[in-house]
């Protein structure tokens, strides 16, 4: 195999960042590295190094019954693995490079898996290697395309750090996208509706319990893509909020500022949180947003459910008025600001009702009390079927 143009490196080059971005992308990335190669088969895989099991690859070229032996029993008998494990990143081999190349034709992952398939040979890239995982990119050849030569291993060696560019940017994007959907499910958890808002009303983000409140038209609407609330006095008081926000929590308090809003029979409150830099870094808002507001139903069976909550799971009274800002308002630094706690404060709360709950995450402890509040749950609770714990540990 001959030196590769730089036009067509280039554009292979390009396909990778374009799968690290766009994980969908990265068949086709594969396919085409593999086109370089003249190999059959290329794989990016992550590996547990202490129990062998891949958390995560992407692969083309196999069969997907051969696959699945592979992982099930053959790759427990890979004599390759060990001598995988101790490669550093940036190195790269070919399985018939090594001394004991020949042994491998008697093993029994040559005569059970790679025989059937006419594998021949096999190159290892380390991509990246931690204390727990290694990331490899694999690529294999048949018998009719022959053993590597240095060549296609040297084109390897060149694509090493935009491999390992590409897999750092996507486990960047992942955890970015998982924390987003983690946050729009806990936004959309709420009981209360949430609207971020700019200085001059407009509606920049709504949460599902928001986009309700705005359809019904009660206890608010948007004018003009501007947030109205349906009584003027009500109104007129968030007018006046929104400009003090501007002037900074020193003209609006920083805690906020509470407004009562009677709207078709109901009662609301709506609680607006100035949005100052820091706490627009703190969850991930734009400059243009001035404050956030909070608008929920009064009712006098919450404060009734959240207390035999609180008796039910034992905790305490700053525990469960914590609880309930962050039903009311979603994450710890808002619920914090709300109460005049600092937020390390409000996680050592936050910690301990999860300890005494069993859950990990807010969405899953906010849906649990929104599951206890319902009429059914509470049946439930009352027969012994909730899956609440019947004993302290």
């Amino acid at each position: 195999m001959g030196s590769m143009p730089t036009d067509e490196f280039s554009a292979l080059v390009g396909h990778i960042y374009d799968a690290a971005v766009a994980p969908a992308e990265w068949p086709k990335a594969l396919e085409q590295i593999c086109k370089a190669l003249n190999a059959k088969t290329a794989a990016l895989w992550s590996y547990d190094i202490f129990d062998r099991t891949p958390p995560w690859q992407l692969e083309i070229g196999y069969d997907p019954h051969w696959m699945k032996l592979y992982t099930e029993k053959y790759l427990a008998l890979n004599p390759y693995m060990d001598q995988v494990a101790l490669m550093s990143p940036g190195d790269v081999l070919a399985t018939s490079g090594l001394p004991d190349y020949p042994q491998l034709f008697n093993t029994e992952f040559y005569q059970g898996w790679l025989k059937p398939q006419r594998f021949l040979d096999a190159s290892q890239m380390m991509v990246e290697k931690s204390m727990n995982t290694i990331t490899t990119f694999s690529s294999v050849r048949t018998e009719d395309q022959g053993t590597y030569d240095e060549a296609a291993l040297d084109l390897l060696r060149l694509l090493y750090p935009h491999l390992r560019r590409a897999v750092l940017i996507g486990r960047i994007v992942r955890s970015h996208e998982e924390r987003a959907a983690e946050y729009s499910e806990l936004l959309d958890s709420l009981s209360a509706g949430m609207f971020l808002v700019s200085d001059k009303s407009e509606v920049i983000q709504a949460n599902a319990a928001g986009e309700a409140m705005l359809a019904a038209r009660v206890p608010l609407k948007k004018v003009n893509g501007r947030l109205v609330l349906v009584e003027e006095q009500a109104n007129r008081a968030l007018r006046a909020a929104i400009i003090a926000a501007q002037e900074g929590d020193v003209a609006l308090g920083e805690r906020g500022a509470s407004i009562p809003i009677r709207a078709h029979d109901q009662d609301f409150i709506l609680h607006m949180l100035p949005l100052n830099a820091t706490r627009r870094r703190s969850v991930g808002f734009g400059d243009g947003a001035a404050g956030v507001l909070f608008v929920t139903r009064t009712d006098p069976k919450d404060a009734i459910a959240i207390a035999a909550f609180a008796e039910r799971y034992a905790l305490t009274a700053q525990e469960g008025r914590v609880l309930r800002a962050m039903l009311e308002v979603g994450g710890v630094p808002m619920a914090a600001d709300i109460l005049g706690i600092s937020p390390n404060t409000a996680r050592t709360h936050v910690t301990s009702i999860f300890d005494k709950t069993g859950v990990r995450r807010q969405a899953d402890l906010i849906r649990l009390l929104i599951e206890t509040k319902s009429p059914f749950a509470a049946a439930a609770a009352g027969s012994g079927h909730s899956g609440a714990p019947t004993e302290r540990r």
